[in-house]
């Protein structure tokens, strides 16, 4: 049994509520989780009900507490991390629609002329605004339901709205209206501090900041106080604090103490995000940022992607059907597949666009590429070369980063993608680079209760934090001659996208 103070860390993913229960030391108590659906009622569209995100973490945080007798006494906070997820909503919190979630792509037009204004704000974003931000959404809601969107009094985003139930208190992430929503935290001399205004009225969102939420609150921020009618509800005393969080990755990157300059936090998954602090601003077209205060106050957080890492790895496995086992078994039979062929898949390349390119190419009709095949090559060939291929994509990040100066010499990882130790081996042959794993696995929820004690006063910030709950457990050190050898085929993976980039554009063009 764990005695003392605890935090519950609250992950709100797209798939479901995870709620996790830690102490201050970092111990993980116990985790429940919940699902929710997803809906695609039209080609490119993907919303989900609030009330089911409500149901869900009342669920997960009852379940998560059902195990621990004694518990709900110690919990002294709560945090939520959610991604972007907006609907809108009227005066007293009621949704007037579903939410339109990130991978909603509806505003694939919108987001384009968003872009072509050239806003000087764009430039902490690498000057394009993608279609997955909020306000291409909220432009579409606007032009698409005129009426709905003069009946509404709020626009919110899924941890605003979450929040609100819980304390009754209205306050913005400042983590996600700086990197997702172009907020700017201090002004410099060409862009005001606040929301994007002459952005907005460029595109007729005039009207928008009247609908957002006037208090913006910092990850480990305290929002307010948990009410009687939510605490009765989820089975935690009323009163405790409720703190700001972040989007998942970000609440990842605290969870594993990259909370200074000089490491990469790899957040692994169907998709991987690399996020790194800096202390000056860094501006460049390849990269998402430079965010000021999205996580460390006075600090700025530079973002990078890759929009297919372990969802190519599953393609593949779906396709080879009953050639592999079911289950997690069929990971571990993948990884020892893989692992009986040699480092350069004897000949293959891929390009690990099965979504389009994110960063430090931003090209989202480039396409998944497997080249050299011949009748020799079998399943462990495919494999590997997927994971060298998004291992490449990763180095390739990191390239960019050391061009602009910003100092890389470790990574930390978590998420899915760190139960592949093959894969994780690949990553640091591949990147030169040592990669640190941390004790609690689930880094987004442990980011998410860090908050939660920053927030409730037990730690003064996020590297007091770090210093007590955050643990690593073990480091994969690159085999430097693979790296000799890995040159090679990165050099190779992006000369392949060079030569493809103008046959990727053709086949995008309307026929």
């Amino acid at each position: 049994m764990f005695s003392g103070d605890l935090v519950m860390g609250i992950d709100a993913g797209t798939g479901g509520i995870r709620a996790g229960l830690f102490t201050l030391e970092g111990e993980a108590v116990s985790f429940y989780d919940q699902s929710y659906e997803t809906l695609y009622p039209s080609p490119a569209w993907a919303e989900q009900r609030p009330q089911d995100w409500w149901n869900a973490l009342v669920t997960a945080v009852q379940g998560c507490l059902a195990s621990n007798i004694g518990a709900r006494e110690r919990v002294i906070g709560l945090a939520i991390d959610a991604p972007c997820n907006i609907l809108l909503t009227d005066e007293k919190g009621t949704p007037l629609t579903n939410s339109l979630i990130w991978m909603d792509l509806r505003g694939a037009s919108q987001a384009k002329r968003l872009t072509e204004t050239q806003d000087a704000v764009l430039r902490y974003c690498g000057m394009d605004v993608p279609a997955e931000w909020p306000l291409p959404k909220a432009l579409w809601l606007k032009e698409n339901n005129a009426e709905l969107w003069q009946q509404a009094t709020y626009l919110v985003e899924q941890m605003s709205w979450l929040a609100w139930k819980l304390t009754g208190s209205q306050a913005v992430p400042q983590n996600s209206a700086v990197a997702k929503w172009h907020y700017r935290v201090n002004a410099t001399e060409d862009v005001p501090a606040g929301w994007p205004r002459s952005l907005m009225h460029a595109v007729g969102l005039e009207d928008l900041p009247e609908k957002l939420f006037s208090t913006v609150v910092p990850m480990g921020g305290k929002v307010g106080e948990l009410n009687a009618e939510s605490a009765q509800l989820l089975g935690l005393r009323e009163g405790i604090a409720v703190s700001m969080s972040g989007i998942d990755a970000y609440a990842g990157m605290v969870g594993m103490g990259v909370v200074t300059p000089g490491t990469l936090a790899l957040v692994t998954g169907t998709s991987t995000c690399q996020l790194v602090q800096s202390r000056q601003a860094v501006f460049d077209p390849g990269l998402w940022g430079p965010f000021e205060d999205a996580v460390v106050q006075g600090d700025w957080t530079l973002e990078a992607g890759q929009t297919s890492t372990g969802g190519s790895v599953r393609w593949l496995l779906d396709l080879f059907g009953e050639k592999l086992p079911q289950g997690s078994e069929r990971y571990i039979a993948a990884d020892d597949a893989a692992a009986a062929v040699a480092p350069g898949a004897e000949g293959l390349t891929v390009l690990d666009f099965w979504q389009g390119s994110r960063t430090p190419i931003k090209d989202p009709h480039a396409r998944g590429t497997i080249w050299g095949l011949t009748p020799h090559h079998g399943p462990g060939h495919l494999l590997r070369a997927i994971y060298e291929g998004t291992a490449y994509g990763n180095r390739h990040i990191l390239e960019k980063l050391h061009a602009l100066g910003v100092p890389t010499q470790n990574i930390v990882a978590c998420g899915g993608g760190t139960r592949s130790t093959l894969w994780l081996q690949i990553l640091a042959d591949v990147a030169g680079l040592p990669i640190t794993l941390t004790k609690v696995s689930d880094a987004v929820s442990l980011g998410s209760a860090m908050c939660a004690a920053v927030g409730a006063g037990i730690f003064a910030d996020f590297q007091e934090a770090s210093q007590s709950m955050v643990h690593p457990s073990r480091t994969i050190e690159p085999d430097l001659s693979r790296y000799a050898l890995y040159t090679e085929g990165y050099e190779l993976y992006k000369e392949t996208y060079r030569a493809l980039a103008p046959l990727f554009q053709r086949a995008a063009q309307p026929r």
